[in-house]
């Protein structure tokens, strides 16, 4: 696996520690985004064969081999190394394996930056998921709480302090309200990532390939297509930094209450 040069490779010596500090833990943290890469090489070149660019066979072929090193890589019999950087470099080298010159046709139509960008969104679009079902389950326990145990009278805290009367269902349905507010960010970032920036290549599009890029955004789940060209690399950061935004706001939240949850828990409170 050793054996390749490296897209950035001018033919000079790369100082071992050079090497790994440039590269850092990118290779580990890329194992999350291998699914999504390959998922998004088959859409694809899908459309490569629908636009006659590649044959019917080619893409079959490099589909076969593509799903073989995905499933392989889902039962550990292979990681990225330190060598190879990135998850983009590491399947694209088990698939040569496979297919032969062929693995370099998925390239056609693509560039290493919109290659890396669909992997991230379509990641980015799962943890988003996963996030909106996690806080949706604590908003909906909340809600339960309300519904069993809401007219309980309980004191309302300023600086820790008795202040106003309260009730069970305003304590929680406040961090309910919150939460779903929070979720509403959430919704945000889903929005900011749910474009397909395939078919952008390096920037400015491929003026003298005639690619369907609807096709791919539809096969991948997208709602859109990313436009104009220009705007893809323009956003890269932005889905990302919303999504860190929207979590930030959910942890607050989640760290409220479970700030109030210890206190009202303890003997002097013993509201819990």
């Amino acid at each position: 696996m050793n054996s390749y040069q490296r897209l950035w490779d001018k033919g000079l010596a790369i100082d071992d520690q050079i090497l790994a500090f440039t590269v850092g833990s990118d290779y580990l943290l890329d194992s999350k985004l291998v699914e999504h890469d390959i998922v998004a090489s088959c859409a694809h070149v899908k459309m490569l064969a629908k636009c006659r660019h590649i044959t019917d066979s080619e893409y079959q072929a490099i589909v076969a081999g593509l799903k073989d090193v995905g499933r392989e890589h889902s039962d550990g019999a292979w990681a990225i190394s330190l060598e190879e950087e990135d998850c983009h470099t590491a399947i694209e080298l088990r698939l040569r394996e496979k297919v032969g010159e062929l693995s370099g046709k998925m390239h056609l139509g693509r560039s290493r930056n919109d290659q890396v960008l669909v992997a991230l969104r379509l990641f980015l679009r799962q943890s988003i998921a996963e996030a909106q079902l996690a806080a949706q389950r604590c908003v909906d326990a909340l809600n339960k709480l309300i519904a069993a145990s809401g007219e309980i009278k309980i004191p309302g805290y300023t600086h820790m302090q008795q202040a106003m009367p309260s009730s069970v269902a305003l304590w929680a349905g406040g961090f309910a309200s919150e939460l779903n507010a929070s979720r509403e960010l959430l919704n945000a970032a889903d929005t900011l990532s749910n474009q397909c920036p395939l078919g952008s290549a390096a920037g400015y599009g491929t003026p003298n390939l005639c690619l369907d890029r609807q096709l791919v955004a539809t096969e991948l789940g997208f709602s859109a297509v990313q436009e104009p060209v220009t705007a893809c690399q323009l956003s890269r950061g932005k889905a990302e930094s919303a999504f860190a935004f929207a979590n930030l706001q959910i942890l607050t939240d989640v760290g409220r209450l479970a700030s109030d949850l210890c206190l009202f828990a303890t003997q002097e409170f013993g509201l819990v």
